[in-house]
């Protein structure tokens, strides 16, 4: 379980995070927000990559919030896919067991639950971008972490791309039993992925029953003018 608690960040006098808490069970938690509105630095601060101005973070109940990036046991996919280019795919999803994590076989059960067999000996750069992100994904659960956060893996994607890839990220995600935080701004990518929802406006986080509603409680957040303007060409419906 991840327990986020009473988090904030401030950059500055801007304050980005506020007091925000928040409880992933074995589930994908979708959470929707606008560029900007505070949600990729949440999932920075889950991860260790940004401290926290004060709150606490917890991992099956182990308090992590002092820890390093490598002591959480957190996988952390961002919206680029990062992988190592003069590495092939297969050195690239089998780089954790240098630093001792992971097993062979749950590589092999990756590889082929992800359909990545056909460019194991491929680089990166050879790849489509919905290869990547299936290589990407590939290699975070490799090293077995205990939570997953997903920053907006998909949105560079075409949307008959995303629209094959969501489902079988989904059955992955799934069939490993692990909270899973995966932000974006799309409805329709929130729908087919989430079992549960949540809505970020202006650095405060909000429960939704769907993401109907959280998508309806972002739109109501948006004024007038924003919404003839850059905001509304962010919300994808």
């Amino acid at each position: 379980m991840l327990k986020i608690a009473n988090l904030s960040k401030s950059f500055g006098t801007h304050k980005v995070i506020k007091n925000v808490s928040l409880t992933v069970g074995s589930e994908i938690r979708v959470v929707l927000g606008l560029n900007g509105c505070g949600k990729s630095t949440m999932l920075k601060i889950v991860a260790g990559i940004l401290a926290s101005d004060n709150g606490k973070i917890l991992i099956d109940k182990r308090d992590v919030t002092a820890l390093p990036p490598e002591d959480r046991h957190v996988g952390y996919v961002p919206q680029q896919a990062s992988l190592f280019k003069h590495l092939s795919v297969r050195e690239n999803i089998r780089y954790c067991l240098r630093n001792g994590r992971g097993a062979e076989a749950d590589i092999d059960q990756l590889v082929e639950m992800l359909k990545i067999e056909n460019v194991l000996d491929k680089k990166p750069e050879a790849l489509s971008g919905g290869f990547q992100s299936r290589v990407s994904l590939a290699r975070t659960l490799a090293s077995q972490p205990h939570v997953m956060l997903m920053d907006e893996p998909l949105s560079d994607l075409d949307l008959a791309i995303k629209e094959k890839l969501i489902p079988e990220f989904r059955k992955v995600l799934k069939k490993l039993g692990i909270p899973v935080l995966y932000v974006t701004h799309d409805l329709s990518e929130a729908q087919l992925l989430g079992d549960r929802f949540s809505c970020m406006i202006e650095g405060v986080l909000s429960d939704a029953d769907s993401a109907e509603k959280a998508f309806g409680l972002i739109r109501e957040s948006i004024s007038d003018y924003d919404l003839h303007g850059p905001a509304q060409h962010q919300l994808r419906n």
